[in-house]
């Protein structure tokens, strides 16, 4: 968790350094990011670190304790204000309530054993505020961003009083790459972080998650650094930005990125394109970076947003359904032309669930096991990597059907185990009858091709069920049996022990 930044003020320098050596800070969660003698040195100071907790002498030359957190609670550059005094005096205290100082200790009956108890107890109030606080601000910025009105003071609570050292504004918009459809059985991809991580980059004024896949920053900049330097600064800050994301979220990472916007409110506007732009990029690739002040790519502009691949795909699925393989995949380039011409993105996912179900439909009719796409089509983030994946797996079909037909015999016994592993009457006959065989044939068969028996093989694909349900650990050992074929869940536990070398329970507690 994030330290919290603490402010000490007293115009006695031996004070400051007592506070800050009476206790560990570290080890309670603190962090002091500056210290002050002077009054007139505290609300800059205050504006430039935004301190979570000031503690502050009461009685100073010049301007009092009492006086300056009035100013800081009302610039809300402090989150929490702690006056201290050598006295225990009501009338401060009372003033001091009312102003909404959090507390009020007093010096001499603070050793370190109080210090820290009475640190320990604000810390958790200040972590509920903070993360409170930035909540609403969150809230402001995400209705902003999607089109409602911002007035100036609202701005200034959004970005926490930030955004007075800017005259310019950066936008920059992440998103995972990630292939532009959902195939049956593939895995869930990683959310994304719930929040940024703490940064003190200059001119970061916000980062906060967008419509669930992606990542909005804003940054503050100076139009007196110039063009040059401000486009400079913005795409190294996307670079940056997209890179730190991919190491949280993992895969890669493109980003868009806006500069010199001297409106806030064209903000919005940006964003939007970004987004458009972004859910384009299967078309160009993984890792790109759309520049928002620059014109859309001329393909992009002039995409029709419409993709009629019927014909096209009637056509490669009736080679596949007649075993003209290496037809059907001559069809392809002018398929995915087609989808890169229109840059469809809903009729681009349809022709790819449509693909994959036909190539299924294949891979059944010669006893292959299930299609590996869910395994990888992670990595089909570009229009280029999804048509060479089913190019592989139409090359794939033209490979099984020209083996012999026992192997294909021997395929389809796999793939039956792996559909009906779960069944505890499944076995050899089973299995035979289901292939128009005879036990005795498929046993042999089986036998001289893959070296293990039926049953050796059904066992194998229940131990790595258990696994996987053992791993996941929603589930009670003798509710895994049934689920992998086994009626008696000490049977189940005896083989595991045989396969494994040790029961559930310590296959459970060894991967912990």
């Amino acid at each position: 968790m994030n330290p919290v930044k603490v402010m000490i003020v007293d115009d006695e320098v031996l004070a400051i350094e007592h506070l800050k050596s009476l206790v560990s800070w570290e080890a309670l969660g603190y962090e002091i990011v500056c210290t002050a003698t002077r009054p007139a040195q505290v609300p800059e100071l205050a504006r430039k670190h935004r301190p979570d907790l000031v503690l502050m002498d009461i009685v100073m030359p010049g301007q009092d304790g009492l006086a300056l957190s009035k100013t800081l609670l009302a610039e809300g550059t402090a989150l929490k204000i702690v006056l201290l005094t050598s006295y225990k005096e009501f009338e401060y205290a009372k003033e001091a309530v009312r102003l909404g100082v959090a507390s009020y200790w007093v010096k001499h009956e603070m050793d370190a054993d109080t210090f820290s108890r009475e640190l320990g107890g604000l810390r958790e109030e200040i972590v509920q505020a903070r993360s409170a606080l930035r909540n609403g601000r969150d809230r402001l910025l995400i209705d902003w961003l999607g089109g409602r009105e911002l007035s100036d003071a609202g701005w200034r609570t959004a970005t926490d009083g930030r955004c007075d050292s800017f005259d310019r504004w950066q936008l920059v918009v992440l998103r995972p790459d990630r292939p532009p459809f959902s195939l049956p059985g593939m895995p869930a991809l990683p959310p994304l972080p719930d929040a940024w991580p703490a940064s003190n980059e200059p001119g970061l004024l916000a980062a906060l998650p967008f419509l669930e896949e992606y990542f909005v920053l804003l940054y503050g900049d100076v139009a007196a650094r110039g063009e040059g330097r401000l486009r400079e600064t913005a795409e190294a800050r996307a670079v940056e930005a997209a890179a730190a994301l991919a190491c949280l979220a993992g895969g890669t990472v493109s980003a868009a990125s806006a500069h010199g916007l001297a409106d806030r409110d064209a903000v919005p506007g940006r964003l939007a394109e970004g987004l458009r732009r972004l859910g384009l990029a299967v078309y160009y690739g993984p890792r790109q970076l759309f520049r928002l002040n620059e014109p859309p790519p001329e393909a992009a502009a002039a995409a029709a947003g419409t993709f009629d691949w019927s014909a096209g795909l009637a056509a490669v699925r009736g080679r596949l359904q007649e075993g003209r393989y290496a037809e059907a995949a001559l069809g392809l380039p002018g398929l995915f032309a087609q989808a890169g011409a229109a840059m469809d993105v809903p009729g681009l996912s349809e022709l790819c669930r449509q693909l994959a179900s036909a190539i299924a439909g294949c891979r059944a009719q010669l006893g292959m096991s299930d299609p590996a796409e869910p395994q990888d089509a992670a990595g089909w983030t570009s229009l280029a990597a999804i048509e060479a994946a089913f190019a592989e797996r139409i090359a794939a079909l033209e490979a099984a059907a020209g083996a012999p037909a026992a192997s294909r015999k021997v395929r389809a016994a796999i793939a039956y185990l792996e559909r009906h592993y779960a069944d505890p009457d499944i076995g050899a006959d089973a299995v035979a009858g289901h292939l128009g065989i005879s036990r005795d044939h498929l046993r042999h068969v089986f036998k001289e091709e893959t070296g293990h028996t039926v049953l050796d093989r059904l066992t194998e694909i229940r131990m790595a069920q258990a696994k996987r349900m053992l791993a996941d650990g929603s589930l009670k050992i003798y509710e895994i049996a049934e689920r992998v074929g086994y009626r008696n869940g000490q049977y189940f536990s005896q083989v595991f022990r045989k396969q494994t070398g040790m029961n559930p329970n310590e296959y459970t507690e060894k991967r912990r």
